[in-house]
C-alpha cells in the first residue's frame, strides 16, 4: 500500500504540475508555497517547510523565485529581527486563485467517475490514514 500511495501521489503531482508549470511558469515547490501562504499567511520559511514537508533549501529557492516574481510580502518577525514572515501580495494571491481554479477543475475531472458517496468515502479514508500516520509517527 505505501508503494501504491506514493506512486499515485507522484503521478497526480506530475500531471497536475503541468497545469501550473505550462500555463503559469510555476514549479511544484512554488505552488506548494503559494497554496500554503494562501491558507496560512505570515509564516516563516521554517514554518512553510514544516507545513509542506519540503527541506529548507527547496523552500528557500522557491521563496526566492516567488520574491523575484514579485508575489510576496516580506516583513520582519516581531519576536526575532533576523526572521522574515512571508505572505502573498495581491499579485501572488491572484496567481494562487487562478491556479487553484484550474487545479479544482482538474480534480473534478479526475474524480468524475465517482459518485457522491464514493468521493465522501475517499476523503474520509484519506483523512483517517493521515491521522493514523501522525499518531504512529508521534509514538515512536
Amino acid at each position: 500500500m505505501p508503494y501504491r500511495l506514493n506512486n499515485l501521489s507522484e503521478r497526480v503531482s506530475v500531471a497536475l504540475s503541468r497545469i501550473y508549470s505550462d500555463e503559469f511558469d510555476i514549479s511544484v515547490a512554488e505552488w506548494r508555497i503559494l497554496a500554503t501562504l494562501a491558507e496560512y499567511p505570515h509564516l516563516l520559511a521554517k514554518e512553510i517547510g514544516q507545513q509542506t514537508h519540503m527541506d529548507k533549501v527547496k523552500v528557500s529557492r522557491a521563496v526566492g523565485t516567488l520574491d523575484q516574481k514579485q508575489c510576496l510580502i516580506k516583513e520582519k518577525d516581531l519576536n526575532d529581527s533576523r526572521a522574515i514572515r512571508l505572505a502573498l501580495n495581491a499579485k501572488g494571491l491572484t496567481l494562487y486563485e487562478n491556479i487553484a481554479h484550474k487545479a479544482l477543475e482538474w480534480e473534478k475531472s479526475l474524480l468524475a467517475g465517482l459518485n457522491g458517496q464514493q468521493k465522501k468515502g475517499l476523503y474520509e479514508l484519506l483523512g483517517y490514514l493521515d491521522e493514523r500516520v501522525s499518531a504512529m509517527t508521534k509514538k515512536g
